[in-house]
């Protein structure tokens, strides 16, 4: 019997919506945020911004990935939960960069398949405030912990 010829025979992911979830930051996001904010030479907020991508069913795993876009960019760590896939994002300029692009899925890096979603900034996008300056205010962000937000 010939063996099929077919690749990239899956479908895509069938997204629903899209959410941006500011969290409280894990040690190793607290240590990316550290690296990644002396490299940019500027200050991030102390979260953690969970996109989470919601997906009507999801998909199983297989040799045959999708890949993530968000406009042209692709997104290299993406994560499933309960719901459908998230990715972390660490420094707002990324939002201001990519408001309002679509979500895209792709196999091969030349056929996009459009989710129909497009990417919004979070409500609040916190400034970047010192760990000194919470502690003299008395105020630490109440932020959900990862755990919680990717459980709901």
């Amino acid at each position: 019997m010939p063996q099929s010829t077919s690749s990239k025979t899956s479908a895509p992911p069938k997204a629903i919506a899209v959410e941006v979830v500011p969290a409280q930051p894990t040690q190793a996001d607290r240590d990316a945020i550290a690296y990644l904010s002396a490299q940019a030479n500027r200050g991030f907020p102390g979260a953690a911004y969970l996109v989470l991508v919601n997906l009507k069913v999801i998909p199983p795993a297989t040799s045959e990935g999708w890949a993530l876009y968000v406009g042209d960019f692709c997104v290299l760590k993406h994560w499933e939960y309960k719901d459908g896939i998230y990715f972390k994002v660490f420094d707002p300029q990324f939002f201001a960069e990519h408001k309002g692009e679509r979500l895209r899925f792709t196999q091969d890096e030349k056929k996009f398949v459009d989710t129909g979603l497009k990417l919004m900034a979070p409500a609040s996008v916190s400034k970047p405030v010192s760990t000194k300056a919470r502690t003299a205010a008395g105020k630490a962000p109440k932020l959900p912990r990862q755990d919680d937000v990717l459980k709901k």
